[in-house]
């Protein structure tokens, strides 16, 4: 069974590597769904149920992801897909909060950066009132789902994992920032791989706790 457990991952890979060179947005749908299903499936309940805001997350990040690669020609599509990631954010952070608590210290370290990152670097391109709500109340919850990541009162090798997984989407979401607002596209080709990575390392975390409890 473990290996099993361990084996089916490969199927979000498979699907990112076809999303990445540029299959389809089928591919990249399909990464998030299969990580919901092995979420679904292979990881035990934690506690009050929680797993299900994760398998909420990565569904409701399937329709965020839709509207931002839709943007050409209608963009609100992009504040649309902001919210919805925005949603996808709570659905991690209730969990965190169901098995944990707030790391106040990283979260104070978190805002401190982020919000210098947003008024020095991002604000000049953000002449809408609306953009301007959606992407700091975006960059607010990124910097809150992080802190409560990291204060996840589960075995530290979830609790890393789930972390690592927390910051490789902050992270993903910052090169599209920098590449949308701060006009920097250098390291735009990082946004999808390390996106759909983040999917997947929170799914292996969820996937471990069975063996954690087993030992």
């Amino acid at each position: 069974m473990k290996n099993f457990k361990y084996s089916v991952l490969l199927l979000p890979v498979l699907f990112t590597v076809l999303a990445v060179t540029g299959w389809g947005f089928i591919y990249r749908a399909a990464v998030s769904a299969s990580c919901a299903i092995i979420v679904w499936f292979l990881a035990r309940q934690f506690a009050g149920n929680s797993k299900w805001y994760v398998i909420a997350a990565l569904l409701v990040s399937i329709a965020g992801d839709w509207f931002m690669s839709h943007t050409s020609g209608f963009p609100v599509r992009f504040i649309y897909g902001v919210c919805l990631f925005f949603v996808a954010h709570l659905g991690f952070i209730a969990f965190c909060l169901k098995n944990g608590r707030i790391n106040r210290i990283v979260l104070l370290v978190m805002l401190t950066g982020f919000l210098a990152f947003f008024f020095i670097a991002l604000l000049p391109a953000l002449s809408q009132p609306v953009l301007f709500i959606a992407v700091l109340a975006y960059l607010i919850v990124s910097c809150l789902s992080f802190s409560v990541a990291t204060g996840l009162q589960l075995p530290s090798v979830i609790r890393w994992c789930f972390s690592f997984g927390i910051a490789l989407l902050v992270f993903s979401d910052t090169l599209i920032a920098l590449k949308d607002f701060a006009g920097y596209k250098g390291a735009g080709f990082l946004i999808l791989p390390t996106y759909f990575a983040s999917h997947i390392v929170i799914t292996l975390a969820l996937s471990l706790e069975s063996d954690c409890c087993e030992k």
